[in-house]
């Protein structure tokens, strides 16, 4: 056979809609990859938005600002935690200093009390050595008086020999009245005698002290007296003596001891003395040196209630 098979035409004329599908284009109830599915039903429409929800499905990076600002409230938190403690700690130190300080002061005024006691057993028992010494007398003869109207010379720190001797009579000016004034220690009034000199520097400390108690308080001591006497003077040594009298106005009597003799009779060895006469004159305390407002009260004290 020579001759060729005749060519098979493919009609590719399209077909109309309405033509019928083929078997294997038959409908098996799928939708067509490119058909459109049928739309849900939204539960939602008309309830507003969860905020929480909402949040949650927010693109953290769209709030750049909440990572610096909690770091700012930390750092905030901290520092006012750091503030606290700082402040805390420095109370507490400052408490513990002042704690420190006040045990300090408490120790001092132990210290000062404990010296204030010694002072007080000191003297009640050298008032009991001279009620001691005036019993004996006594019992044998009248109280020796001072030979030749001096006592003996003080030594700190010995038995004092003129506990028990009687002072002699007093005579000299007093410094403002410019009269002459004589004493009789054994005229039943109980005295304290300070000695004091111009130029001592103890002496100027102690005596406005005793300018401002003693008026005081001399009403406390109806039968016991302060008299002051001025000696060794000297105007090359500073503090001149009119001059000094003239700008105290000094409330207490002051005797003058122009020449040394009323010095000489007390026995004073330093300045200033002190000198505890009964009211018969009898010598009952010598002591020296400068003594505060609660020693001096003291020795008033003990004064006013020992039996002459």
């Amino acid at each position: 056979m020579t001759g060729s098979l005749p060519a098979m035409e493919i009609d590719e004329t399209p077909e109309p809609d309405g033509a019928a599908q083929t078997p294997d284009q038959t409908d098996t109830g799928l939708s067509s990859p490119t058909e459109t599915n049928p739309p849900v039903p939204d539960d939602t429409a008309g309830v507003p938005p969860d905020p929480i929800d909402q949040d949650a499905r927010t693109d953290p990076g769209s709030r750049p600002w909440i990572r610096p600002t909690l770091f700012v409230i930390g750092s905030l938190l901290i520092l006012a935690l750091v503030a606290s403690q700082t402040y805390l700690i420095t109370t507490l130190g400052q408490t513990r200093s002042d704690i420190s300080s006040l045990e300090a002061e408490i120790s001092d005024v132990e210290t000062a009390v404990g010296d204030i006691s010694d002072e007080v057993a000191g003297l009640t028992e050298e008032i009991d050595t001279v009620k001691d010494v005036r019993q004996r007398a006594e019992e044998t003869s009248p109280a020796p008086s001072v030979v030749e109207g001096f006592l003996p010379r003080f030594a700190a720190g010995a038995q004092d020999t003129a506990l028990g001797l009687v002072l002699p009579e007093i005579s000299a000016i007093e410094a403002y009245s410019e009269e002459t004034v004589t004493i009789d220690p054994s005229d039943g009034m109980k005295r304290v005698w300070l000695i004091w000199a111009h130029w001592c520097p103890y002496c100027q400390e102690e005596l406005p002290m005793m300018a401002e108690w003693y008026p005081q308080n001399a009403a406390q001591f109806p039968n016991a007296e302060l008299v002051t006497v001025t000696t060794a003077m000297d105007p090359a040594r500073g503090n001149p003596l009119d001059e000094y009298l003239a700008a105290q106005q000094f409330p207490l009597p002051v005797l003058r001891d122009e020449d040394g003799k009323l010095s000489a009779q007390f026995g004073v060895s330093a300045f200033p003395f002190w000198v505890i006469t009964n009211g018969d004159g009898t010598v009952l305390y010598r002591t020296a040196g400068l003594l505060g407002v609660d020693q001096v009260e003291q020795l008033f004290t003990q004064l006013e209630a020992f039996e002459s």
